[in-house]
């Protein structure tokens, strides 16, 4: 009788091990969960993207997989030194979260997920759907590492409501650009002061200034890197985008030079800012019912140089992507995540409720996220012309060596030559290694 009981206890065992290893248990209804129990950990910059999987996303993974998905946020300041010293201490994250300038360097610490594309009962990714400069640019080698989720862009946006009261239009040339921030800065209330100007951006020293900087020597028919990777920007078309930029800070506020991100969004949120430049993120910012120009603003692609100029991009191609790291020990369950969370679905649900970043083609036409954002489709077609800052390791240091030099030339510090020239000096002996 023993040896009969024993012999059960051992068949329920290595049942259950069979079970586990096979990475699915079946729950009280009966279905079968692929990874129950499995905890996979991610490090995700913060943001109301990534508020929205911890909140909404993660349950629901959990639901249908089993899946404990557990989301540390860092601030982009932070993020970059939290994942290096990750890599080479604790190697905690299965999940990594680079942005476009990163995704080289995090190439290296990151596993291909080709073998997991296709593979039955893992999420389709419908990688046609996913924008092709978008995909591409991540993702230029053999190996797929990385699916984004949440790209973004600089955007030219205008009030239309300004321009119809003036009798202006839309500004497609540099020269009428500076014509309509002219007529548009003005003050509306008749106390002797302005109050309404013509034009903004991120003046102050940083990533933002210099991706401000970017769509402007683009549509002055320039280029950033040549094909080889070395530095294109000192050029004329360089030179003269910085001079556009220092010409149309007469029409600008004049605490300009301090504006981040953060204060110019806020003033074109306020209505004292009539047209500029920033990140797609402005624009569910100025959608949003509690502000004062909700509906009154348009985006559109960047004022060209002349109309003759040959235009190869529009912007610089930011954002971020989901991919798993190389010494994950959850492999299987973090690709399976990256994949669920970056599926059709799933990322139409989180733009509808985040930060409307589209990363797919088909988002510029769902109706449910126009309706909270109309400028989605601007934001795709601009991305669909886009391209990665620089396609190398060494981006991060080369962007901080050109927002300094970028900054020096729009305040003055330096001639638009000098700073370009100093620039390239700065970056070469990356370029070159």
């Amino acid at each position: 009788m023993k040896k009969k009981v024993m012999a059960g206890f051992a068949v329920l065992f290595f049942a259950s091990l069979a079970v586990f290893a096979n990475g699915a248990q079946e729950d009280d209804s009966g279905n079968k969960k692929m990874f129950e129990g499995e905890t996979v950990n991610a490090l995700i910059f913060t943001s109301s993207d990534t508020d929205y999987m911890i909140n909404v996303l993660a349950p629901k993974l959990k639901e249908e997989t089993g899946i404990n998905l557990q989301i540390d946020q860092v601030p982009y300041d932070n993020i970059r030194a939290k994942q290096l010293a990750d890599v080479t201490g604790a190697k905690r994250y299965d999940i990594i979260n680079p942005c476009t300038e990163w995704s080289f360097e995090y190439a290296q610490f990151a596993e291909p997920l080709n073998q997991y594309i296709g593979k039955a009962d893992y999420p389709d990714p419908e990688i046609d759907d996913i924008i092709p400069y978008v995909w591409k640019e991540f993702n230029g080698s053999k190996n797929t590492y990385w699916f984004p989720y949440q790209p973004d862009t600089r955007v030219f946006f205008y009030r239309k409501d300004l321009l119809k009261q003036a009798g202006l239009e839309a500004p497609k040339t540099w020269n009428e650009l500076l014509s309509v921030a002219k007529a548009l800065t003005k003050d509306t209330d008749n106390d002797g002061k302005i109050d309404q100007y013509g034009f903004g951006f991120p003046a102050r020293r940083g990533n933002n200034l210099t991706l401000a900087w970017v769509p402007f020597l683009f549509s002055a028919g320039g280029e950033l890197f040549d094909e080889d990777n070395q530095p294109a920007f000192n050029s004329q078309a360089g030179i003269d985008a910085i001079n556009l930029l220092r010409e149309l800070k007469k029409y600008c506020p004049p605490d300009i030079d301090t504006y981040g991100e953060y204060e110019l969004n806020k003033s074109a949120k306020e209505g004292s800012i009539a047209m500029g430049v920033s990140a797609s993120a402005i624009t569910p910012e100025v959608e949003s019912s509690d502000v004062p120009v909700k509906g009154k603003i348009s985006c559109t692609v960047f004022p060209v140089q002349s109309e003759n100029t040959t235009v190869k991009y529009r912007a610089c191609l930011g954002g971020w992507a989901l991919g798993v790291s190389s010494y994950s020990k959850h492999k299987a369950a973090a690709a399976y995540t990256v994949l669920w969370l970056t599926d059709k679905a799933n990322s139409t649900d989180m733009e509808i409720h985040g930060r409307q970043h589209a990363a797919r083609l088909s988002q510029a036409s769902n109706p449910e996220l126009l309706a909270v954002n109309p400028h989605v489709k601007t934001i795709v077609d601009i991305l669909e012309k886009s391209v990665i800052f620089y396609h190398g390791i060494s981006g991060a240091q080369i962007n901080e060596l050109l927002n300094v030099r970028i900054a020096q030339a729009i305040s003055g510090e330096l001639s638009p030559k000098a700073a370009l020239e100093k620039a390239e000096e700065d970056i070469l002996p990356l370029t070159k290694k």
